[in-house]
C-alpha cells in the first residue's frame, strides 16, 4: 500500500505539471501556426503578374486622381494599371496586459477571455497533492487508515458518520480560522490568475472587481467541499470522522468533523484575498516597479503569501503579477 501511495502522489504531480505546461504550450502553438499578415500580402503581390494596361486605364487613373483631389481615400494599387487592391489585415496579437484590460472592460469577448480550466485544475491538483502529502507525513492515524484498511468501505462509513449538523469540528482556533482561510485564499488566487477578466485587477470598489472575486470564492467553496468529503479528501485518504472519542477540551465526544470549514475556507479566503489586493495596490506594486533585486522581491512577496504561493503552483516567481505581463497572445 505504501508503494501505491507514492505512485498516486507521482501521478497527481505528473498530471498537474502536464496540465500547466499544456496550457502554456497551447498559446505558443496558436501563434506559430498562422503566418503574419505582411508575409501573406507579400506572397499575394508576388503571384500577381504584370498585365498590359487596357484602353480605359488612363481614364481610370484620371478619375482616381480627381477623387483624391475631392478628399477620397486612396486605394491600394491605383497607380498601377491592372493591379488588384490588397486588403491589410488588422493585428492578430495583443500583449497579455492589453488582452486582460480589454477583457476586464468587456471590449473583447470569446475564447481569449474565458477561464483556462486546464491550468486551474492543474494547479489545484498540485496543491491537493501537497496537502495530502503533508497530512499523511505528519498524521500517524491517517497513515494507518490509508495503508491498512478497505479504502471504499471506510470512505463510505466516514461519509455516513460525518457531523453535518454540527458547526465546530474540534480543531484548534488557528487551524479553523487562520489555516483554512489561507487555503481558501490560495485557491481563490489559482482561479483568479487564470481568469483574464480579473487576473490583472487590483483592489477597487467596482462591480467587475467584486463579481470576479465572488466567482473565485465559488470555486474555492467547491475545492473546500472536495477537500472535506470528496473522493480525494480527508474523509477518503485519512478517514477523518471514522473514530469517535471524548475530548476533555471540548467536554464532549467528537469525531473531528463539522461544518465550520465548509464556510470559513471560502469566506475567510475572500477576506484574505481582498486584503492582499489592497496591499498590492498600496505597497507591493511600488516595490516591484522600483526594485529589481530578486532577493528583495522574494522577501517582499511575503507581504502577499497566498498569491505568491499560487504563483509557485503555476511555476512563476512568487513576486510575478499579471498586471505587469507583456507577452503577446493570439486573439483566437
Amino acid at each position: 500500500m505504501l508503494r501505491s501511495w507514492f505512485r498516486l502522489c507521482l501521478l497527481l504531480l505528473g498530471v498537474a505539471i502536464c496540465a500547466i505546461r499544456a496550457g502554456g504550450q497551447g498559446i505558443a502553438e496558436l501563434s506559430a501556426e498562422r503566418p503574419s499578415a505582411a508575409s501573406r500580402n507579400e506572397d499575394v503581390a508576388l503571384e500577381l503578374p504584370e498585365a498590359p494596361a487596357p484602353a480605359w486605364a488612363e481614364h481610370t487613373v484620371a478619375s482616381a486622381a480627381m477623387a483624391l483631389g475631392a478628399g477620397a481615400a486612396p486605394v491600394a494599387g491605383a497607380g498601377r494599371a491592372g493591379a488588384l487592391p490588397i486588403k491589410q489585415d488588422s493585428p492578430h496579437e495583443l500583449s497579455e496586459i492589453e488582452r486582460n484590460t480589454q477583457c476586464e472592460n468587456h471590449e473583447l469577448h470569446g475564447k481569449p477571455c474565458r477561464v483556462s480550466w486546464v491550468r486551474v485544475i492543474g494547479s489545484s491538483m498540485l496543491f491537493l497533492s501537497m496537502q495530502h502529502s503533508g497530512n499523511l507525513a505528519m498524521d500517524e492515524d491517517a497513515q494507518q487508515h490509508f495503508l491498512n484498511t478497505d479504502f471504499w468501505y471506510d470512505y463510505e462509513l466516514t461519509l455516513h458518520r460525518y457531523s453535518y449538523n454540527r458547526w465546530n469540528d474540534g480543531d484548534p482556533f488557528g487551524v479553523d480560522y487562520i489555516g483554512h482561510p489561507i487555503m481558501g485564499a490560495i485557491t481563490n488566487s489559482i482561479y483568479e490568475q487564470n481568469d483574464p477578466k480579473q487576473r490583472a485587477l487590483v483592489f477597487e470598489n467596482t462591480h467587475r472587481y467584486w463579481m470576479g472575486r465572488l466567482r473565485a470564492t465559488a470555486y474555492s467553496a467547491v475545492y473546500s467541499a472536495q477537500w472535506k468529503v470528496g473522493p480525494v479528501s480527508e474523509s477518503s485518504m485519512g478517514n477523518i470522522g471514522i473514530k469517535t472519542y471524548y475530548s476533555p477540551k471540548l467536554g464532549r465526544n467528537t469525531n473531528e468533523t463539522g461544518m465550520v470549514d465548509f464556510f470559513v475556507t471560502p469566506v475567510g479566503g475572500l477576506l484574505w484575498n481582498v486584503g492582499e489586493d489592497y496591499v498590492d495596490k498600496i505597497w507591493f506594486r511600488r516595490i516591484t516597479h522600483n526594485v529589481h533585486n530578486p532577493w528583495v522581491l522574494l522577501a517582499s512577496s511575503l507581504m502577499e503569501p497566498c498569491r505568491s504561493g499560487a504563483n509557485i503552483l503555476r511555476f512563476r516567481a512568487p513576486w510575478y503579477r499579471d498586471r505587469d505581463a507583456t507577452s503577446p497572445v493570439p486573439l483566437r
